[in-house]
């Protein structure tokens, strides 16, 4: 309704009356003359037996005026969606691409349903997004739900507290106070002597994880199940579980420096013949951790040493598990940390930290393209996930311990 309909109707609720003859003359005079329903109900209302000065007549002239806005709003979405679509079949016609050159243009609407358009011609009518924020093939809520399938799916990204800074270009610097003078007393009067800090940087640079699959487009087309979001999420899962090795055991060369290589925490290394970490171990390193200033906040285990650790006994091969009787659900917590269990560390391995501590660069979020002409000639879809990410890096080594049990 227009706004001097609005106002009117306001005016007449407030007071709690109809609408007088002046306003109904308003209203009907304002109809176009195509509305002739709504002109027909209106004098119906008015000359209804509540009469023109009635709230209920009042309140059904309003609905009617809000029938005819939403009926002139779906006309508009109906000439603006035809007036597209007439511009891309323009567009292919004079390319020779889609509409039959000679046919009757009483069937132009059934020839255009009838061909698939080519990429650019559906991005002029379904524009998702834009390319610089996961292009049109990926709205923003698809490329969020994939980011929260990759930490799901991760069991270093799902640890909260980690560092994750989004950056721009080719890599950037993190500054890091590597020392700094400790402040004295100074008598009254006396010169306060100037401190000094050391800091270095903490490099990031991006490296590219990607996925790539075909998919037949018979099988797609024919599948009882969504084989798009089937493919999607297995390529998501394939890059998180990549990207969980690398952060724990990568080597810097092409791939994530990983957090067990040496020199980025501090390596805690068991004597011959103590092939299963403790709690005793984890106790200590907890306790260095804390004495370094940091907060451990976090267990990483490999699976064969989670094992050992949830079966540990009170006294030693007997008595109850430290981790709760056998009916208790399996134990997630110890020390009143998380415990994030993973085949991709390497085995032998426990790792105590303070995830703080912990920078991760991301250069940009999970990336999911569809492509129908890759591979045009044999009918197949392709399908590639890409995800860019930088670093790692522990700013300071003593907040997170590698602890490796013996071999043998």
């Amino acid at each position: 309704m227009k706004i001097t309909f609005h106002k009117m109707l306001e005016n007449a609720e407030a007071e709690g009356r109809g609408f007088n003859s002046r306003e109904i003359a308003a209203v009907i005079n304002a109809i176009p003359a195509e509305e002739r329903m709504a002109r027909t109900e209106i004098l119906a209302a008015v000359n209804g037996p509540d009469g023109p000065d009635s709230p209920e007549t009042r309140d059904a002239i309003a609905s009617t005026l809000m029938a005819m806005e939403m009926r002139a709003a779906d006309a508009r979405e109906d000439g603006a969606r035809a007036a597209r679509e007439a511009e891309v079949r323009a567009l292919a016609a004079r390319a020779g691409a889609v509409l039959t050159p000679g046919a009757p243009q009483a069937d132009e609407g059934e020839a255009w349903r009838s061909v698939l358009p080519s990429g650019s011609e559906f991005r002029a009518l379904v524009a998702e997004g834009t390319p610089g924020a996961g292009g049109y093939a990926v709205p923003s809520k698809v490329a969020d739900r994939c980011v929260e399938y990759l930490r799901a799916a991760s069991a270093f990204l799902r640890v909260p507290g980690i560092n994750v800074h989004r950056f721009e270009g080719g890599s950037f610097t993190l500054p890091n106070l590597t020392s700094a003078t400790a402040p004295g007393v100074v008598a009254e009067g006396a010169v306060i002597p100037g401190g000094t800090a050391n800091f270095a940087g903490l490099t990031f640079a991006p490296i590219k994880y990607a996925d790539l699959y075909e998919g037949s487009n018979e099988v797609l087309a024919d599948s009882a199940v969504g084989m798009r979001d089937l493919i999607a999420g297995l390529m998501v899962r394939n890059i998180a579980t990549q990207v969980d090795r690398d952060a724990f055991q990568g080597t810097g060369t092409a791939s994530l420096t990983g957090l067990t290589k040496a020199g980025i925490g501090t390596a805690v290394n068991l004597g011959a013949g103590v092939t299963q970490i403790s709690w005793d171990h984890i106790i200590d390193s907890y306790s260095d951790i804390e004495a370094a200033g940091a907060m451990p906040a976090v267990i990483w285990a490999s699976p064969d040493q989670a094992k050992g650790l949830r079966k540990a006994r009170e006294n030693g091969a007997n008595g109850g598990y430290l981790a709760g009787q056998v009916t208790d659900p399996v134990a997630t917590r110890g020390l009143g940390l998380p415990i994030h269990v993973s085949a991709n560390l390497p085995a032998r391995t426990v790792i105590v930290a303070d995830p703080t501590r912990i920078h991760v660069g991301l250069r940009s979020d999970v990336r999911v393209a569809v492509s129908e002409d890759y591979a045009f000639n044999k009918d197949v879809t392709a399908f590639r996930a890409t995800y860019r990410i930088a670093g790692l890096a522990v700013d300071a080594p003593a907040a997170l311990h590698v602890i490796k049990a013996a071999a043998s």
